[in-house]
């Protein structure tokens, strides 16, 4: 049997539709990581400081929300209509953004832009489910990964260079021209019309219930015991009420085959161990990197680079792989690979190894993570109808969402706590996550340092945890559904 030559996603027919997915994602990846960059000017600027932790919290809330808002409104209008309003939303509420006056004004506009951008990161991806054939996702998926790579080095940079240029604001007008791109791009390539065309009624007890479990989760990043706790009880409370909500609902904002079933469930939960649990610890390599190693303040912003490059190779080298040994193996072996590269920092963290080695294995683990976040993907829509593309692409985002908040507050409580029970100075941590010093005195980088050994050993359980999910993911139902023809 003559083989099928592979779908060329930069061929004449596809190419516009592959810039255009690229540029959309561009735009969620920059505003993610740019904005960081400019919190201590925004502060210097508008004042309020106490209230500068939520232009990042906020917009992490309502995106999250969001993504699970945009599944049904995909499936009912399709990706085209969709995309054009999250777009021109999103130029407007970066227009807003930098126009602010007050920083109420700025938190209420970035609560604003997170809705938009949480209807743009699911609309990109049902829009790729719906428009490319199975053996080209994994390589847009690949691109996708690129993207998020090259911003994750080059977006600070950006952001630096428009504050320099035209203070903090400008790293909102930069928003505006990467958003007329993609909209230039997108306005009509993406899939015009909805698999079903019925319009439901919002769900709004179930995304009133939702917004509190994503709330209850961005509690756990504040990093105290307490806080960490409280998050816990009141996602598990919002998680019971909206089971019981949904039987009585014909249309929930999130459906429970979607997110548990044999189907998605072993999909869902590998995935959401992979990048909830490297990611927790991830967010607080600088930190450590400073007040532990002593490295500069240079050194210590583009460490964050090793795991993402990593990332994106791992997802590059997964297309390549998928076609050889299967989906759901490409996730198992990258669950094997992630897995012993945590372990390995672990070791090198605690024994005070050369940063070179750390920063190898941070590339290690990243390798294994963008195999198993890609695949994961590719595998999740291949089984899904064309006609639910929109939530089960939603409740994929949001249970990943939902667990690299929780991981970025269960690592911030373990490094934290153990800051403030062997010095009681926990202030000084929290100085540095801010940006307001650059050192710390010897007891706290060693109570630091041994907080963010603790850290790294909770994503070590979480990465272990991925290879019997990856077994089950090979070993589970195979049951298909042929969602791109």
């Amino acid at each position: 049997m003559t083989a099928t030559a592979p779908t060329a996603i930069f061929g004449r027919e596809l190419r516009g539709l592959t810039l255009a997915v690229m540029a959309a994602i561009g735009i969620v990846a920059y505003n993610n990581l740019a904005v960081s960059a400019a919190l201590p000017e925004i502060g210097s600027d508008l004042g309020d400081v106490a209230l500068l932790p939520w232009t990042i919290s906020v917009e992490l809330l309502t995106s999250g929300v969001a993504v699970l808002v945009a599944g049904p409104l995909v499936d009912g209008f399709g990706p085209r209509r969709i995309f054009r309003l999250s777009v021109v939303g999103f130029m407007v509420t970066s227009l807003i953004c930098a126009l602010a006056p007050t920083m109420a004004t700025l938190i209420a506009a970035r609560a604003l832009q997170g809705v938009t951008a949480g209807l743009l990161l699911t609309v990109v991806l049902a829009a790729i489910g719906m428009s490319y054939q199975a053996d080209a996702r994994a390589r847009v998926f690949a691109s996708n990964s690129t993207v998020w790579g090259v911003t994750s080095v080059a977006g600070p940079s950006i952001a630096a260079v428009m504050v320099a240029l035209a203070n903090w604001r400008g790293v909102f007008w930069f928003n505006i021209p990467v958003a007329l791109l993609a909209a230039a791009l997108a306005w009509n390539r993406l899939p015009a019309n909805p698999i079903e065309a019925q319009a439901t009624a919002p769900d709004r007890r179930g995304i009133a219930l939702v917004t509190l479990l994503s709330a209850a989760g961005l509690a756990v990043v504040e990093g105290s015991v307490l806080a960490v706790g409280v998050g816990i009880a009141v996602t598990a409370a919002s998680l019971a009420a909206y089971l019981v909500h949904i039987r009585d609902h014909p249309h929930p904002v999130v459906r429970i085959e979607h997110v548990w079933s044999g189907r998605y469930g072993p999909i869902h939960l590998t995935s959401l161990l992979a990048v909830g649990g490297s990611l927790g610890f991830h967010a607080f390599v600088p930190v450590y990197l400073k007040a532990a190693r002593g490295a500069s303040t240079t050194e210590a912003a583009f460490s964050v680079a090793y795991l993402s490059v990593g990332w994106t190779l791992g997802a590059i080298a997964s297309t390549h792989l998928q076609p050889r040994i299967g989906r759901e193996r490409t996730v198992l072996a990258g669950s094997l690979v992630m897995a012993p590269g945590l372990i390995a920092a672990v070791v090198a963290v605690a024994t005070r190894s050369p940063l070179v080695v750390f920063y190898a294995l941070l590339f290690v683990s990243g390798l294994g993570i963008g195999s198993i976040s890609t695949t994961g993907i590719n595998i999740l829509q291949e089984r899904t109808p064309m006609s639910e593309m929109g939530r089960v692409n939603g409740a994929h985002q949001f249970m990943r969402t939902l667990g690299i908040t929780y991981a970025v507050g269960i690592a911030g409580s373990l490094i934290l706590t153990t800051v403030d029970r062997r010095t009681g100075n926990v202030e000084a941590v929290r100085d540095l996550l801010s940006g307001d010093t650059t050192t710390v005195d010897t007891s706290i980088a060693e109570a630091l340092e041994l907080g963010f050994q603790l850290a790294l050993g909770f994503a070590c359980l979480a990465g272990l945890a991925c290879i019997p999910s990856a077994i089950a993911l090979v070993r589970g139902s195979r049951e298909q559904v042929t969602s791109a023809v």
